[in-house]
Formats: C-alpha cells, structure tokens, sequence
C-alpha cells in the first residue's frame, strides 16, 4: 500500500487553544456557573479552517494536533515528516482556487445554507457558517469531496494529487457576538490582502 504522510490539523488563529477536532457538532452546549449550576449557550457560528496536503505538518511552529493533544513546533518531526511524504505539499493555483469556489457554491446551494465570510486561498480556506441544521462534520466532509473531484478533473499537473486536503474537520463554535464578528472580519480580511472585495463569492450571505 503507497504510503501518504497526513499533514496535522491547523492552530486557530481566533482561539489560544483550539478545540479538539472531534467536538461534536451539537448547536445547544452546557456550561457551568461558579456555582456549578449548568446553563445553555446557543451556537451563534461556526468557522470552520482546513489547510492544504502537506503545508502545515506536525510541528510547524504554529502548532498542530497529534494523538488529541496540541503540539508546539518541533523541526525534527516536520522535517522527517515532509521526507516520508510521498505526494509534493499542495498550493493551489488560480484556476485550482476557482474549481474549489465552484465546488463550494453548488454544496452551500445544495444544502440552502448561510455562509457569512469565506476565503480561498493558495494553501488553506476558511468558512464562517451560520449555525448548520445539519451534521457539521458530515457538511464539510462533503464540502472537501466535492471539490477534490472538481479540481482533481480539471488540473493541469504532470501529477495530480490524491487529494487537496489536510485530514481532518476543525470547526470552531461560536458562541459569542464578538467572537463571531471577529471571525467575520478575519477571513474577511484575508480577501481584501488578496487585493478581492471583502465578500467575493455569490453564495456568501453577511450577516445583518
């Protein structure tokens, strides 16, 4: 069997730790009080982050998760890591980034849902959703599908790689305004670097 190394999970950027990428994606979540009286605390978002194969391996200083555990950089372990790697890191090109906005769109049509803000970038993406009605996890797994299959049919590379994708989910709920606007403004920011307008894709729905 070829063996492919899997790059790590990202750190996000919106929170010191990130949570464990395996949180369930549940909309209502208990907290407690001082006191250790539980109260409720609605999903306002979910950002959700994925890197592109190969660019954020375990231990690259900004940190990753390995075994559940959030890990600092480590250059032995990145280094031997990206020499077991059998396909080159990922960094899509325009057209690459255009299949996967393509991708994108007709899944957010498919399941008539809001987007908030959204990037696409050469080596990572992000998507701040409003809260989904449906599995988050099972939502973005189909969201990297998707586009694996529409980018993969359309690159023009002497090797097409076996897929796009860091393994992994990473979503981030949100449950605060301010977090919230934060993450709007982040990824937003991300496209106007890019010399983009802050929302650039149709299926993007800012927030009122």
């Amino acid at each position: 069997m070829r063996h492919i190394a899997r790059s790590s999970g990202p750190g996000l950027p919106l929170n010191p730790v990130p949570p464990d990428p395996v949180s369930p994606p549940v909309p209502i979540v208990y907290h407690l009080t001082a006191y250790g009286v539980p109260f409720m605390a609605r999903t306002l978002g979910i950002h959700w982050i994925a890197t592109t194969f190969g660019t954020w391996l375990h231990g690259d200083v900004r940190g990753s998760w390995r075994h559940g555990k959030l890990i600092g950089t480590d250059p032995f372990l990145e280094s031997a890591i990206h020499h077991r790697m059998r396909d080159d890191a990922v960094v899509l090109d325009e057209s690459e980034r255009q299949r996967v906005e393509n991708a994108f769109a007709k899944v957010i049509r498919e399941i008539n849902h809001r987007a908030y803000a959204a990037t696409i970038q050469a080596t990572h993406v992000h998507i701040v959703f409003s809260p989904l009605r449906l599995d988050v996890l099972k939502v973005i797994a189909k969201l990297k599908y998707r586009a694996v299959l529409d980018a993969r049919r359309n690159m023009r590379r002497d090797d097409i790689p076996a897929t796009l994708w860091t393994e992994g989910q990473f979503p981030v709920f949100i449950f605060d305004i301010d977090h919230l606007q934060n993450a709007i403004e982040y990824v937003r920011r991300h496209n106007t670097r890019a010399a983009l307008p802050a929302d650039p894709y149709a299926w993007i729905t800012p927030i009122q």
